[in-house]
């Protein structure tokens, strides 16, 4: 029993640099001259989600270093959004053994770290013959932080645009840029954030229904963190006190997500 606990906490261990991993390749992307172009666009349809750019670099570099730190010493495959059938992770067992499962979300939170609005998460989970979720037994959350973050911005703008003054709060080196205000061009609000306010109980019920008919045939996105991972991590660290869905109410027939 000794062994097998050691074997898993070195298991979670790996899983966690996996998810640095990650962070590093999208972080290091946006330092050194900002998001590639591709990353907004939806570069595939598989596995019952849509993959934008920044998934797609987020899924080879976590498939390589999964392969790279976990093939060999708890192999299995590795069950992930974005694509129909399982990834073989190392060499298979025979059928009789127990072959690890893996669950990942590369970029758990796309589209409001896409926005700048919040930070992402690595999700990596893994269990023994794996079916649902509570068969899991390790598992590892790395938090994708937005470009802003660690950077105090500071503006003034006129009929030309703004200046912009980026302080790094750690090393306090600044840097002044030209920027010009451009407004959103297009009409176009597909796969966009369009948040219908709703600050205070008593009226969600009324504006609800309200949104619902006007932003009827839209996949439009309310800024309320769209992340489950930034949830949880939120309420296990005490940052919130609660996160409230009541979905499968709504799906008495089950509730569940791709893959």
């Amino acid at each position: 029993m000794m062994q097998d606990s050691i074997s898993t906490e070195a298991l979670a261990r790996q899983l966690a640099e996996v998810g640095r991993e990650v962070r590093e390749l999208l972080r290091s992307t946006a330092v050194h001259g900002a998001q590639l172009d591709t990353d907004r666009q939806v570069v595939r349809t598989e596995g019952g989600d849509d993959v934008f750019g920044v998934d797609a670099r987020a899924e080879e570099v976590l498939i390589a270093a999964l392969r790279r730190r976990c093939a060999e010493r708890w192999p299995g495959v590795l069950v992930m959004e974005g694509f129909d059938e399982p990834i073989p992770i190392g060499t298979p067992l025979p059928a009789a053994a127990p072959t690890w499962t893996y669950l990942a979300d590369p970029v758990d939170g796309t589209r409001g770290y896409l926005a700048g609005s919040h930070s992402a998460w690595v999700l990596i989970g893994a269990g023994r013959s794996a079916k649902v979720l509570e068969d899991l037994e390790v598992g590892a959350a790395v938090e994708i932080p937005t470009l802003r973050a660690g950077i105090a911005m500071v503006a003034c703008a006129d009929s030309t645009g703004y200046l912009s003054v980026q302080e790094d709060v750690l090393t306090a080196e600044s840097t002044s840029l030209q920027r010009e205000l451009i407004p959103k061009a297009d009409a176009d609000l597909q796969r966009s954030f369009v948040t219908v306010v709703r600050l205070l109980p008593g009226g969600h019920a009324a504006i609800g229904s309200w949104a619902d008919d006007v932003l009827q045939g839209l996949e439009v996105y309310d800024d309320m963190y769209p992340c489950s991972g930034g949830q949880l991590m939120a309420v296990a660290s005490g940052a919130a006190s609660a996160v409230l869905d009541p979905r499968p109410f709504l799906h008495p027939e089950g509730f569940h997500t791709h893959p």
